[in-house]
């Protein structure tokens, strides 16, 4: 029974998201960030539990990106649609995403044995990009992030994103480039 804790946490996280994205383009920030955060800490406790008492499942290694890129990209479209995030910021962050899910299709038709392999940039990447919607939301209800705080954030996101990419092209991609020329 307790082995699908993890797996509740994914489904009650991706099940937030929508409240949220409403909340944030009906201006009800406050909302919004206490479901944000709130999702944010499932996201910590479902991979902690998983790892720690060995309750991975076949369906939190879907589901759980799954519900994170589902999380993210609902708070920075809705975000980037009221004008809080700057669109340039938003397609670099989108084209990462874009990117990465392009290329776990193409490695899992093209690659034998294809095994998804998270890399630490990437997850650095989900750090940053987590913790820069988390101020942004906070920003937008009325509590002042020094903007110095958010350009910095935006720099690491920027690096995190070209890292990952990059990482990317050296797995999956080169197998992917092999089977496709």
């Amino acid at each position: 029974m307790l082995k699908i804790i993890p797996n509740i946490l994914t489904i009650f996280r991706f099940f937030l998201v929508y409240p949220i994205v409403l909340f944030i383009l009906d201006n009800n920030f406050l909302w919004a960030i206490l479901l944000y955060i709130l999702a944010a800490i499932t996201d910590f406790f479902d991979g902690l539990i998983a790892r720690k008492f060995n309750f991975v499942s076949e369906f939190g290694k879907i589901a759980d990106p799954i519900s994170d890129k589902t999380l993210i990209l609902g708070a920075l479209i809705s975000l980037s649609l009221i004008g809080e995030i700057d669109l340039l910021m938003a397609f670099i962050i989108l084209g990462r995403d874009v990117f990465v899910i392009v290329g776990f299709i193409l490695a899992s038709l093209l690659v034998k044995d294809y095994e998804v392999k998270p890399h630490f940039s990437g997850k650095v990447n989900a750090l940053f990009l987590m913790t820069y919607l988390g101020l942004i939301i906070i920003n937008a209800s009325g509590f002042y992030i020094f903007s110095e705080v958010i350009f910095i954030l935006e720099l690491f996101l920027i690096i995190t994103v070209f890292l990952s990419i990059y990482h990317y092209l050296i797995y999956p991609g080169k197998e992917v480039f092999k089977q496709i020329f």
